[in-house]
C-alpha cells in the first residue's frame, strides 16, 4: 500500500471511527432513559443497567456502521477535494478505484465485523436483555411489597406495610388461592424478606401471625395463631423462556440450519428464512456502500456542494426501512422471502457502478454536481415559462428583478 493509500487510510479511519462512536452513544443515550425506568424497581440497579447495556451493544452496533461508514467516506473525500488533494492526485495519474482502495479495506472489515454481529451477538444479546428485564419484573416483587403495594405472585395476592422502626416489614396480608377454589388468609404484625444460603430463594418470614380458610360456602375453618412462621416460593422468579421464541433470537447458523423447517417448529418458514436474507443483504451492502459514498463525496469548482452528507443519509435510511419492508412482506408469506430482499439488493447493485463509473471513467462533474445542473435547468425553464405567460406592460419589472438578482 502506498503513501497515499496509508494518508487517505488514516483520516478515513478517525471519521469513520469517531462517527461510529458518536452514533453508539446518541442511539445509546435514547435507550438509557427506558433503561433508568425499568431498573429503578430492580434490587441491583447499576449491575442490571450495565447488564442491559452490554446485551444492546450489538444491536446498536449494526444500526451505526452502515451509516458511520456512508458519512465517514463522503466526509473524507469532501475534504481532500476542497483542499485540491484529490485534483492532483487525479493530475498524477491516480485512479479514483485506487484512491476508494481503503475504503474498500475498511469495508471488508465493518463486513466481517457486521456478519458477527447480525449472526451471533445480536441474537444472543436481545435474549439476554429480555431475560434481564423479566428477572427485574420478577425480584420487583419483594421491592413492591417493602414500597407497601399490592402485588399479585401466581396464586397469591400479598400486601406488606413498611416497619419504621426497623428493617423489616408489616403489617402483612397474604391470601392464597386454592385448588378447591377456597382462599387461605394469613396476616401477620410484622415480618422480613430473607434468602436462603444454598439456593438464594427469597422466603418471606413471618411473626405474630393469624392464619384462617375461607370455603367456596364462605364458612371459615380456624383461626391459626403462630409466633414465627415462613412461606418459601411465593417469591421465586419464574425461569424465563429457552432461546428461540423470536426469530431476532436465532443465530444465523440456527436461521441456515432451519431454512427447511423443523429444528423450530414454533417460528414459520417465511419468517425464519426472510431474516436471514435480511442479515446476508445488511452484510454485503456495506461492500457497496464505498462505490457509492465516494462519488457522493467528490467536489470540484471555487463552489463545491455538500449535498452529498444529505442524499447519502437519505438514501442509507430510505433502503434500510425498503429491506424491512421486504423481509416483513416475505416473512407474512406476501412474496417468496427472497424476493423483498435481493431485487433491491440488485438495483442498488448496478446503481452504484453506474454511479462510481460515471466518476471513475468519464470526464464530467460530480453526480451530485449534475443533479444540481439538472434542478437548476429545471428551474430556469419554468422561470421562463412564467415570464412567457406576463404581458409585456410588465417587462420593464422584469428586467428590474433580472437586475436585483444578478
Amino acid at each position: 500500500m502506498g503513501q497515499l493509500n496509508i494518508y487517505i487510510l488514516r483520516r478515513a479511519f478517525l471519521s469513520i471511527g469517531g462517527l461510529l462512536l458518536f452514533a453508539l452513544a446518541v442511539l445509546l443515550l435514547e435507550r438509557l432513559l427506558r433503561i433508568f425506568e425499568v431498573v429503578t424497581s430492580s434490587s441491583k440497579p447499576a449491575g442490571d443497567a450495565s447488564a442491559m447495556v452490554v446485551n444492546l451493544l450489538p444491536h446498536y452496533l449494526g444500526i451505526a456502521i452502515p451509516l458511520a461508514l456512508m458519512l465517514g467516506t463522503i466526509l473524507t473525500i469532501d475534504r481532500i477535494s476542497r483542499s485540491s488533494e484529490l485534483t492532483a492526485a487525479f493530475g498524477a495519474g491516480i485512479s479514483l478505484f485506487h484512491i476508494t482502495k481503503p475504503f474498500l479495506l475498511i469495508a471488508a472489515v465493518l463486513t466481517a465485523l457486521t456478519f458477527i454481529l447480525e449472526g451471533y451477538l445480536q441474537p444472543i444479546g436481545r435474549y439476554g436483555y429480555n431475560e434481564v428485564v423479566n428477572s427485574i419484573s420478577n425480584n420487583s416483587t419483594s421491592a413492591a411489597l417493602k414500597e407497601g403495594k399490592f402485588t399479585e405472585v401466581n396464586n397469591y395476592t400479598l400486601y406488606a406495610g413498611t416497619d419504621p422502626q426497623s428493617a423489616g416489614i408489616g403489617p402483612i396480608f397474604i391470601m392464597e388461592s386454592l385448588e378447591s377454589g377456597a382462599l387461605r388468609i394469613t396476616t401477620a404484625a410484622k415480618g422480613d424478606i430473607i434468602a436462603r444460603e444454598d439456593t438464594g430463594q427469597p422466603v418471606l418470614h413471618l411473626e405474630q401471625g393469624h392464619g384462617f380458610i375461607v370455603d367456596e360456602d364462605r364458612t371459615i375453618q380456624g383461626p391459626l395463631e403462630f409466633q414465627s412462621s415462613a412461606l418459601a416460593g411465593t417469591l421465586t422468579a419464574t425461569n424465563f423462556r429457552r432461546r428461540g421464541g423470536d426469530v431476532r433470537e436465532l443465530t444465523s447458523r440456527e436461521l441456515f440450519a432451519n431454512r427447511h423447517g423443523g429444528l423450530f417448529p414454533n417460528i414459520s418458514l417465511s419468517a425464519n428464512n426472510a431474516a436471514l436474507h435480511l442479515r446476508l443483504a445488511r452484510t454485503y451492502l456495506l461492500l457497496l456502500l464505498p462505490f457509492i459514498a465516494v462519488p457522493f463525496g467528490i467536489n470540484y469548482g471555487r463552489n463545491p456542494s455538500s449535498a452529498g452528507i444529505f442524499v447519502g443519509v437519505v438514501s442509507l435510511l430510505t433502503l434500510q426501512k425498503a429491506l424491512e419492508f421486504g423481509q416483513s412482506l416475505g416473512a407474512k408469506g406476501v412474496v417468496a422471502p427472497w424476493v423483498g430482499i435481493w431485487p433491491l439488493m440488485g438495483i442498488v447493485t448496478l446503481s452504484a457502478i453506474f454511479i462510481f463509473r460515471g466518476s471513475a471513467y468519464k470526464m464530467g462533474q460530480p453526480p451530485l454536481a449534475i443533479i444540481s445542473m439538472f434542478i437548476d435547468d429545471i428551474a430556469k425553464d419554468i422561470r421562463r415559462g412564467f415570464w412567457a405567460l406576463i404581458p409585456s406592460a410588465f417587462h420593464p419589472v422584469r428586467k428590474a428583478v433580472k437586475k436585483a438578482g444578478s
